[in-house]
């Protein structure tokens, strides 16, 4: 984590605003009159706790803690950066030459693993021994988009053919490479290719870099996926397959699923599911669990219904618990060495800061891949049916046992009994009655068993091999598409840094596109800039419009090195980024099609945030008429404007 991120993850948005804008909670924003226009008579300012932003119905104003420092107090990044750091008491100390040295490091390790995705993409798609590849994702019906989106590929079964690629023809040393975790090195020294033979999986951090590789056999060779092994890039406890093309969607739909493999979350994603993520080969960890609460309060865990699957549920559960405990103790939680649970009135079980856990239960012999394909429907059904916790454990502990045995009945306790001891209350009352249904004994010993037993965190209980599960129709999650390669906001950036030529495309497009509406106008016109949500990117537009004169290609280079870091590291990232076609009419489609899903993002935005306003206003007792009226049109206007865009984006390119 960067000095950046982790001011943005101390700070606490309220506070900050809070000390020069008075404000009052209206439902779980926080409302006032805005400091950056003349307003009297309507509270138009709006603080949102939930995504550390703030928005301004009246000047439209808007952004996240940076973004308020720097307009309040007329600072730029650098001096906002300084001044938030401060305040929550981190020391921004000069880069010492070993931290230097390892950024070097780290650019050069993206270097080779970017090249070796293109190296295989390109085999993939082009070379003759990848016929069994191309047969294979065929068969698990992954379209050409989705491949290349995901930039799957294939390695020649071969010694040494990438090795040779990155030394002869690039000019990287067998040390590198074998640091990238793309070679192996022999006692003798020399290096051959990691995988071989292999469908290759790209795995990306959430900037979208390539970090790191999952190979699939096609034969009977073992083990039959093999990842990159750790290195300064990648740890495979703290990163998620998908997690750079789902953090929106899952954003969106407030849930992340998580399921077992990789074709689970390629298919997931194809028919329009992007909030599903996979672990690499291993258990859910704490750290992907950290990774996901980011993002969302839901998590839904929807691992293959056989005996390994709930076994690695059980242990996502354990990770879910200790990540929570974890995050009670960092946020000072008095008097509890464990994990509180309690539950909600609709019956699901949530631990810690209203944090939901639920368990989808997939039908016998069928994984996510085969569910979505087959009926995408269904795959909603399964999701809003999803069990709490506590459901999960009691089927699962009691499967494999006969309850009307005396010897049964004791071990379904000895499981169960301290799960039901981490309860307390009316809570442990309401799973005390349960357990007198499944086990068929009196509540009464159930209960005074459970006060005996002392509340433990850790479930170590075996889980025994699942039972066909049936669930109920219910509300389907909102699917919604994400833009392939780099995230959508850096691939627009990247797009107008290399083709200059599309900045005035984008410009006319924002004001052709908001034509027909007056709010959305208001706030989009012809300014690009408020496309960008990453203070990275901001501060990168307001230099490139400061750049004075048109820059020719070989001088961005030496321009991008003149920044101060690390922006201008950033920078040369985004100059370095390939596109699949270099020419500039595939850019000018591409950069109208991203701008357009970047608008429909921000739009979907504000009519979350109306929608929240609206809803606040029918609790207040000092609302008015008029102004729920207003809202609720200006959200009708609002979801006009998607429509439009998703129509324009859906139309086959000219």
């Amino acid at each position: 984590m960067n000095t950046i991120d982790d001011v943005k993850n101390r700070i606490d948005i309220v506070e900050i605003i809070g000390e020069t804008v008075q404000l009052r909670k209206v439902g779980r924003s926080h409302v006032g009159f805005c400091p950056f226009h003349p307003n009297t008579r309507t509270p138009a300012f709006t603080v949102y706790p939930d995504s550390q932003s703030f928005y301004c119905f009246g000047c439209q104003a808007h952004g996240t803690a940076f973004d308020f420092v720097m307009r309040k107090q007329g600072l730029n990044f650098a001096e906002a950066l300084e001044y938030l750091a401060n305040r929550v008491g981190i020391k921004l100390e000069p880069r010492k030459p070993v931290d230097q040295q390892q950024d070097q490091q780290r650019q050069r390790l993206i270097e080779i693993t970017t090249l070796a995705a293109r190296a295989w993409n390109y085999l993939l798609l082009k070379n003759g021994q990848a016929q069994p590849a191309r047969e294979y994702l065929a068969k698990r019906a992954l379209n050409a988009q989705t491949i290349e989106s995901f930039q799957l590929g294939f390695s020649l079964n071969m010694w040494d053919h990438l090795c040779n690629y990155l030394i002869n023809k690039k000019g990287y040393t067998p040390e590198e490479i074998v640091a990238a975790g793309l070679a192996i090195q022999r006692d003798d020294g020399r290096i051959y290719d990691r995988f071989r033979g292999r469908i290759i999986f790209p795995i990306r951090n959430n900037k979208g870099e390539v970090i790191g590789f999952g190979g699939r056999a096609l034969g009977d060779e073992l083990p039959k996926y093999l990842n990159t092994p750790q290195t300064l890039l990648f740890e495979k406890s703290n990163v998620l397959y998908g997690l750079d093309f789902a953090r929106e969607g899952i954003r969106l739909a407030d849930a992340a699923v998580v399921v077992e493999g990789y074709v689970d979350v390629l298919t997931a994603h194809q028919h329009g599911f992007t909030n599903v993520v996979a672990p690499l080969g291993t258990s859910l960890t704490a750290g992907h669990v950290g990774l996901l609460k980011k993002l969302s309060q839901n998590l839904f865990f929807a691992l293959d219904a056989d005996a390994a699957g709930q076994k690695a549920t059980l242990r996502g559960i354990n990770a879910f618990q200790e990540t929570l405990t974890q995050g009670g103790a960092e946020e000072g939680a008095e008097g509890d060495d464990h994990l509180q649970a309690t539950i909600t009135a609709q019956g699901l079980v949530r631990w810690g800061n209203d944090f939901n856990l639920r368990i989808v239960r997939l039908p016998a012999g069928q994984d996510p891949d085969e569910v979505i394909k087959a009926d995408p429907q269904r795959w909603r059904t399964l999701l809003a049916a999803a069990i709490p916790v506590m459901e999960f454990l009691l089927e699962s502990s009691t499967t494999d046992l006969n309850l009307t045995l005396p010897q049964d009945q004791r071990t379904a306790l000895e499981r169960l009994i301290p799960l039901v001891a981490q309860l307390s209350g009316a809570q442990q009352r309401v799973y005390v009655a349960r357990l007198e249904q499944v086990i068929g004994l009196k509540a009464e010993l159930i209960l005074d068993l459970t006060r005996a037993s002392p509340p433990k965190p850790a479930l170590k209980n075996p889980v025994p091999p699942n039972v066909p599960l049936h669930s109920p129709p219910s509300l389907p999650l909102p699917p919604y598409r994400v833009q392939p390669s780099l995230p959508r906001e850096d691939y627009l950036l990247a797009l107008i840094l290399h083709y200059p030529a599309t900045e005035p495309v984008v410009t006319e497009l924002l004001a052709q596109d908001s034509a027909e509406f007056p709010f959305v106008k208001q706030v989009f016109g012809g300014n690009i800039a408020i496309l960008w949500e990453r203070p990275q990117n901001r501060l990168l537009w307001q230099k490139w419009q400061e750049r004075g004169e048109t820059l020719q290609e070989q001088d961005l280079a030496t321009w991008a090195q003149n920044l101060d870091a690390p922006l201008g590291a950033y920078t040369e990232q985004l100059l370095k980024f390939q596109f699949a076609s270099p020419q500039t009419h595939h850019a000018l489609q591409e950069a109208q099609r991203c701008t357009r899903q970047l608008c429909i993002v921000q739009a979907r935005q504000w009519a979350l945030r109306l929608t929240q306003q609206a809803d606040d206003l029918k609790g207040s007792e000092a609302s008015s008429e008029i102004e729920y009226a207003q809202i609720m049109r200006l959200l009708g206007e609002i979801y006009s404007y998607i429509a439009a865009l998703q129509r324009a984006i859906q139309q086959p390119e000219a």
